[in-house]
Order: structure tokens, then C-alpha cells, then sequence
């Protein structure tokens, strides 16, 4: 995960479909919220001080993208098209070979 302007991205846009999750008017199933929590870990990782973490796989934020896309009919007509921004976005993240084999 080298492309930063990329990882910004997503940061940007899950943290401003996670301010519409948090309000009162979505209902968040579990696994949305779980995978919610998760992504936050994994930004939290990415924008440590040091430097990047080379162990931030990208598996949290596809599992969120996962969630969000199937649960795209909870949000308003504003947040679907952020949700469908942030599934291209988390889509162009590179092939990570550790995923795959469980790592």
C-alpha cells in the first residue's frame, strides 16, 4: 500500500460516511458497525506518526466496503453515492498475496 494519495482518499471518505453511521437517523446493523470499528483501527495504523505501518493489510476496509455496498439501501441518496465512492476507491487498493493465503 505505497499509493498515499489513495489511502488519504479512503480515510477521507469512510470518516465522512462513518459521521453519517454515528448520527440518529441510520440504523447500523453489527456487522457494519464491527467492520466500522475495524476500518478505524486500520486508518489509525496508517496515519501513525512514525510512518506508515507495513503490517496494515487491507482486509478491513474491504470487509467494510463489503458491508457498506450491502447495506447501501440504510443511507440517504447523498451518503449511497459516498458509499459507492469509497467501494472504488478501496477497489483500486493493490492485490495483497498475505490476504489470500490467511495471514
Amino acid at each position: 500500500m505505497k499509493d498515499k494519495a489513495l489511502l488519504e482518499k479512503i480515510i477521507a471518505k469512510q470518516n465522512k460516511i462513518f459521521t453519517m453511521m454515528d448520527g440518529d437517523t441510520v440504523d447500523v446493523p453489527s456487522k457494519l458497525y464491527h467492520a466500522e470499528e475495524a476500518a478505524k483501527q486500520w486508518a489509525a495504523i496508517i496515519e501513525k506518526e512514525e510512518g506508515r505501518d507495513k503490517e496494515a493489510r487491507p482486509k478491513p476496509v474491504k470487509e467494510l466496503a463489503k458491508e457498506l455496498h450491502e447495506h447501501i439501501d440504510i443511507f440517504d441518496r447523498s451518503t449511497r453515492e459516498d458509499v459507492r465512492e469509497y467501494c472504488d476507491l478501496v477497489g483500486r487498493l493493490p492485490y495483497d498475496a498475505d490476504e489470500t493465503l490467511g495471514v
